[in-house]
């Protein structure tokens, strides 16, 4: 018995179904090149849909190459000599990512965008899709529309990569071919695309608001550097916020550590004296700051970098956690650079829970591909908790 597919939603859903199930049988031999491809009235009845949907998703496959017809006006379609490879590039879901120093498969920190692209790979493997990490220190922009040339099912695109000319010219290739993109992170330039992000201002905004709940007034957030990328100046608005709730003046964010020392000390093994340097960069903005307002507060970047902001405070003779009270960003259960010097850890931060939105970049990709979305572009949020390490 053949189903009629009258909701639009389950008629895509079922064009995608009789898709993947054409691929599938290419690429594990099923179905050979040169073979007659089945028949729209086999398809509907193997897979339980109409007839016009399996004619729709035959017209779907012609289109990419996985059958053909031997000549204009015939009824028949063939399995192309080429189809297998056809069958794999549109199977395919590119996954581009800044590597770093992850590249070789070393464990990379729950934190950051390698670990979440590590996770993404069996997430969207499960739908029956081959994933190619593609590592952007790698690639050159002109060899961008080369690799999208093959029109793969879907590309990913990783939030440290996202203002490289790499993702530019990725995103770019992606629209005007119409290859379904999602992205992560909130930069104003991904408005059109699908997208899901970290919130950062309101995770700031949290820790801002757990201070001042345990009486902190003199909140000053300290950063290695000036903040510009996006999601550090959503951080800075967070806490603003939160202080202006509170009839707070905001401090200006401080800095201590420029580009060029921080090149410097942050290796991948620092050593005691690279940490020493920070530790005094730190320490000189601190007292800074000290002498401008009462700090009793500060909000660092994230964990690792509260480790040389803990031992300036440790330097002024007073105790991280009760005399000035660190928050941190990221929940590092383990810092692998800093830890060898300093072992004391923030008060709170905030845990993004990478794990839960890799779940999210990997459904809200595949969901495109299916077609089951609307064609607006859709923004998916990453959960956040605040995680109290220390009582002050």
């Amino acid at each position: 018995m053949i189903t009629i597919d009258k909701n639009p939603e389950v008629r895509s859903q079922a064009r995608e179904k009789v898709f993947l199930w054409l691929e599938k049988s290419v690429a594990d031999g099923t179905l050979k090149p040169g073979e007659a491809a089945p028949s729209i009235r086999d398809l509907a009845e193997r897979l339980g849909i109409a007839n016009g949907t399996a004619a729709a998703a035959l017209r779907d496959a012609e289109a990419r190459g996985v059958v053909v017809r031997r000549n204009a006006g015939a009824y028949k379609r063939f399995i192309p000599d080429h189809a297998a490879e056809k069958a794999l590039a549109t199977r395919s879901i590119f996954v581009i990512c800044k590597l770093g120093r992850f590249a070789s498969g070393k464990p990379a920190p729950r934190w950051s965008d390698p670990y979440m692209a590590f996770e993404l790979i069996p997430r969207l493997a499960a739908g029956g899709r081959h994933v190619m990490l593609l590592n952007s220190d790698e690639m050159q922009k002109e060899e961008v529309a080369g690799v999208l040339g093959t029109h793969p099912a879907g590309v990913l695109v990783m939030g440290t990569v996202i203002d490289s000319p790499i993702a530019l010219e990725a995103l770019r290739v992606c629209r005007e071919a119409g290859i379904p993109a999602v992205v992560y992170g909130n930069s104003p330039a991904l408005q059109g695309f699908d997208r899901v992000y970290t919130d950062h201002r309101a995770g700031s905004r949290m820790l801002a608001e757990w201070l001042l709940k345990h009486g902190r007034r003199g909140i000053v957030p300290i950063f290695p550097h000036a903040p510009a990328s996006h999601w550090e100046l959503e951080r800075i608005e967070g806490y603003a916020e939160a202080m202006k709730a509170a009839r707070l003046k905001p401090a200006p964010c401080a800095h201590f550590c420029p580009y060029r020392i921080r090149q410097l000390c942050y290796g991948d093994v620092p050593d005691a004296e690279s940490f020493s340097i920070l530790t005094s960069l730190a320490l000189a903005v601190l007292v800074e700051q000290r002498r401008q307002r009462a700090v009793d507060a500060i909000l660092c970047v994230n964990d690792e970098w509260a480790k040389p902001v803990i031992a300036a405070i440790r330097a002024l003779g007073l105790k991280p956690g009760s005399d000035i009270v660190v928050a941190g960003y990221d929940n590092i259960d383990r810092v692998c650079k800093f830890d060898a010097f300093e072992s004391g850890r923030p008060s709170i931060t905030i845990d993004k829970h990478n794990e839960r939105t890799a779940e999210l970049l990997a459904s809200l990709l595949l969901e495109r591909i299916s077609g089951s979305l609307p064609p607006e572009p859709q923004t998916r949020t990453g959960a956040q908790e605040l995680v109290v390490l220390k009582q002050p």
